[in-house]
């Protein structure tokens, strides 16, 4: 190995040595292949293309996270569930192609409404719906037997003045008239009573009259046999005054017509 002589004052340094240069000229090559190496190594390994986490047209957008929102506090465009969404330039946006991506819309977690996001509406036909008027059969006297015209018939057994009992939501106890109700099935088959229906008018206005819990109320349930009869037995509120001409209304059908019962009613 060559030392170098310590160079005096004033004096030029002699010129390097051929081993000299050509050592230099090594450590120079080496280090220019060390650095191609870091490069490429940090490169490496990856040989997909970028992928743009953007919108359609390329620019790039804040990334959407697995709970739905973005760093910067908005929510991603894509939602799980929805096929198409409108762009900020009207343009639909097919959320099944391969790499599609709707806008990026701000609002609120949880949100059943995102903006942007086309939802189908089919409005409603705005047809009139009829409504069918019930018509009641004719009146019958407050002592006559109302026939159905399906092989029921009803008739009201008894009718009495009675003080009213309040136990329900909204009754107010006070004069009221105790109705007997018997129905008869003379049909063929068993007919069904939980949908019978009884109700109380009073008055030129025939004003309808409140229902009461008693006393000695019972309403008609079940089924009655062919042959058979069963009874029901209903209070409604009726003042006193009133009482000159009521009505007595039955029904058990939808598709049949109510029976009327017409007449006075008693008084205390």
């Amino acid at each position: 190995m060559e030392h170098e002589r310590p160079t005096e004052p004033g004096t030029t340094p002699p010129a390097p040595s051929k081993l000299s240069r050509h050592r230099w000229t090594v450590g120079a090559v080496a280090a220019v292949v060390l650095v191609v190496v870091a490069i490429v190594v940090a490169g490496g390994g990856d040989d997909s293309p970028d992928t743009d986490l953007g919108a359609i047209d390329g620019t790039a957008t804040t990334a959407s996270m697995t709970d739905g929102t973005t760093d910067d506090g908005t929510t991603a465009g894509t939602t799980a569930g929805t096929t198409s969404a409108t762009d900020p330039d009207g343009t639909v946006v097919d959320s099944t192609q391969p790499g599609a991506t709707l806008p990026t819309q701000t609002t609120l977690i949880g949100a059943t409404s995102v903006p942007g996001v086309t939802v189908p509406f089919t409005p409603g036909s705005l047809d009139t719906v009829p409504v069918e008027t019930v018509v009641t059969a004719p009146p019958v006297g407050i002592d006559e037997v109302a026939d159905a015209g399906t092989g029921m018939t009803f008739r009201l057994e008894q009718l009495e003045a009675v003080d009213g009992e309040a136990s329900g939501p909204g009754e107010i106890a006070g004069p009221a008239v105790r109705v007997t109700v018997v129905a008869t099935n003379d049909s063929p088959s068993p007919v069904l009573l939980e949908g019978v229906v009884v109700d109380l008018t009073y008055g030129a206005q025939n004003t309808s009259a409140a229902p009461l819990s008693g006393p000695g109320a019972l309403r008609f349930s079940g089924e009655v046999a062919p042959g058979a009869s069963a009874t029901g037995v209903y209070v409604f509120e009726v003042p006193v005054d009133q009482r000159g001409v009521v009505s007595v209304i039955v029904g058990y059908a939808a598709a049949v017509s109510p029976v009327v019962f017409q007449g006075e009613a008693p008084k205390p």
